[in-house]
């Protein structure tokens, strides 16, 4: 059965963004991201996708959106307005979905997630989008891993991976 896993980096304060950006430079992260969510089902907010801009290639891209008429003027891109319209084009694919933000998105598909893959940067970034709020007491850390400040990261991080218990 396919699988649902959310993905996201935040700062020490559990922020995920700043001004409608992510607020850090992290290659290595930005590597990490691109392998956890290829060839998946990847949902995103408005927002979201705003500040991606594009299509992410290799994905079926979904935007979940309150606005009816709002589109994102790629074919490619799906456009729904409903925790149950994801839902069921979910059902309907044979690809795992990768939930990528924004913070009132985590929040809807939290009780659906089967999988977290957090980033925890190093650093406080005065950031306007948080995701402190979302309980992750039903999950139990399986791994983790270090990666230091260097050439292509402007910060030390660590990636975590829960699974639902």
């Amino acid at each position: 059965m396919n699988k649902i896993k959310m993905v996201w980096a935040e700062d020490q304060q559990h922020a995920i963004g700043k001004d409608g950006t992510i607020p850090w430079h992290i290659a290595d992260d930005l590597k990490l991201f691109k392998a956890e969510t290829l060839n998946t089902l990847t949902v995103m907010g408005r927002a979201t996708w705003d500040s991606i801009g594009r299509p992410l290639p290799k994905r079926t891209n979904v935007v979940l959106t309150r606005q009816e008429t709002w589109q994102s003027g790629h074919e490619s891109v799906k456009v729904v307005h409903s925790v149950d319209e994801v839902i069921q084009l979910f059902k309907q694919c044979d690809q795992d979905m990768a939930i990528i933000g924004g913070a009132e998105i985590f929040k809807l598909f939290m009780p659906f997630a089967d999988e977290l893959v957090i980033t925890r940067v190093q650093a406080t970034i005065n950031g306007d989008t948080f995701v402190d709020d979302i309980n992750r007491d039903d999950f139990t850390l399986q791994s983790q891993k270090n990666y230091e400040k260097n050439d292509n990261n402007d910060y030390a991080f660590i990636v975590e991976h829960y699974l639902k218990k």
